[in-house]
């Protein structure tokens, strides 16, 4: 006698995925396409069709460019100031003397990334204070008079990457050292042989390796940015700061969203963000892509 499975039994596999599926379209697939809905009405409990005029609202609010530009700035302290120091850290706890230490030095750097935003805020918020803070105060030893730093809109941004520098140090630094390690031991004994420096072993070797790892970090660092939520909210007091020169758009997506009830216009907000977001990820790949010497050939020659 043949034996023939039943249903039962072809259904098993899936029965036990469906879950997940079940997960994914009820809080992800639902939602996306349901705040496009919205974004299409204006109103609450009766929704009114108003096409695309929220998208037009949007891309005339200045105070939703003001906050894209905001996002660009915390962009540029992230690429231009923590990523380097991350890439160094990274670097100089590769090397063969911190071997048996590494794990201590992991563990103390990513602490900060995995503690309360609402500690963190906290926390700096005392480091900035005007009249006792612990920055100010340091600044007062070396001549250098106290500066608002959560009060004076040109000081908020500084203070903000300040912030950032200290909580995702780490995680950054993590990334390097695995990119780091992937880096075949060879081709730097190969560099030194040619008689490359440090230098030069570091530009043509080890940078060029960090391409795939450096594409992803760039591309986390700039979503990172823009949507920049809590350390921002609590340090801004609850809103925005002086000026709106700590708001972001996912900030100003729940301002409109949640005390303004203005939910067609936060979920058109949410999808121009996005698609902003979308091009310049687009446009960075090409880039790195354009760059990649594996795409222009492999380069030939010393390095002398």
């Amino acid at each position: 006698m043949i034996w023939k499975p039943s249903l039962l039994v072809k259904a098993a596999p899936f029965v036990f995925i469906a879950p997940f599926f079940i997960h994914f379209a009820a809080f992800h697939v639902y939602p996306t396409f349901y705040g496009l809905y919205l974004s299409l009405h204006a109103g609450i409990g009766k929704l009114t069709f108003i096409g695309a005029k929220n998208y037009e609202l949007v891309l005339q609010d200045s105070r939703f460019w003001n906050s894209m530009w905001n996002g660009v700035k915390l962009t540029g302290g992230s690429v231009f100031i923590i990523l380097p120091v991350a890439l160094g850290v990274a670097l100089l706890v590769n090397q063969p003397f911190v071997e048996k230490r590494k794990g201590f030095f992991a563990t103390f750097f990513f602490t900060p990334n995995i503690t309360s935003a609402v500690a963190v805020a906290l926390i700096f918020s005392l480091i900035f204070n005007r009249s006792f803070g612990v920055l100010n105060a340091l600044l007062s030893m070396v001549g250098i008079e106290p500066v608002a730093w959560l009060q004076n809109p040109n000081w908020t941004m500084p203070a903000l990457i300040l912030v950032s520098l200290w909580r995702y140090l780490g995680i950054n630094i993590l990334y390097f050292m695995a990119g780091l390690q992937n880096i075949p031991h060879e081709l730097i004994e190969a560099a030194k042989m040619d008689g490359a420096n440090a230098v030069q072993r570091f530009w043509n070797v080890t940078l060029p390796m960090l391409r795939p790892i450096l594409t992803f970090i760039v591309f986390q660092a700039i979503v990172g940015s823009f949507n920049m939520f809590a350390e921002a909210y609590l340090l801004a007091g609850g809103g925005g700061g002086p000026g709106d020169s700590l708001l972001f758009p996912t900030m100003y997506l729940y301002e409109q969203a949640f005390r303004s009830q203005n939910f067609g216009y936060s979920s058109a907000i949410g999808y121009v963000f996005t698609a902003i977001l979308l091009l310049v990820g687009a446009l960075q790949l090409k880039l790195f892509q354009e760059n990649n010497p594996t795409r222009q050939g492999e380069r030939r020659g010393s390095f002398r």
